[in-house]
């Protein structure tokens, strides 16, 4: 059985990024990448931006360990502040690089209802 590689989140390094600082510490990620060299992160989206060109910057906060995660999707979203979603990440191919990982795609639905 192979065994997995765990990551570290780059969602301490992304937000100091945008921020201009350097991070302090990154924290040990809770997840594992997949055979695809992806992984799910659930989060709750904290914050939108619109961004001069048209687009709109989302701000989420991962769920599991409260780290950041920015990312940009197009004018038309329907993502809302305070909708719970699953974040599809790229590891980039280094899952123990956490510096290169992005969000890819953001699962969510509204008006769905639990069976």
């Amino acid at each position: 059985m192979r065994k997995l590689n765990k990551i570290i989140t780059t969602a301490a390094m992304v937000a100091a990024i945008l921020a201009g600082t350097a991070p302090k510490a990154a924290a040990q990620c809770p997840y594992t990448v997949g055979p695809l060299g992806r992984y799910i992160a659930p989060a709750i989206v904290q914050g939108m931006t619109a961004t001069d060109d048209g687009a709109v910057e989302v701000w989420c906060a991962d769920a599991l360990d409260g780290d950041d995660w920015y990312f940009v999707v197009d004018d038309k979203t329907d993502l809302r502040i305070y909708d719970r979603v699953d974040l599809v990440v790229d590891a980039n191919g280094t899952p123990e690089d956490f510096s290169d990982d992005k969000v890819i795609d953001a699962l969510y639905c509204h008006g769905c209802t639990e069976d």
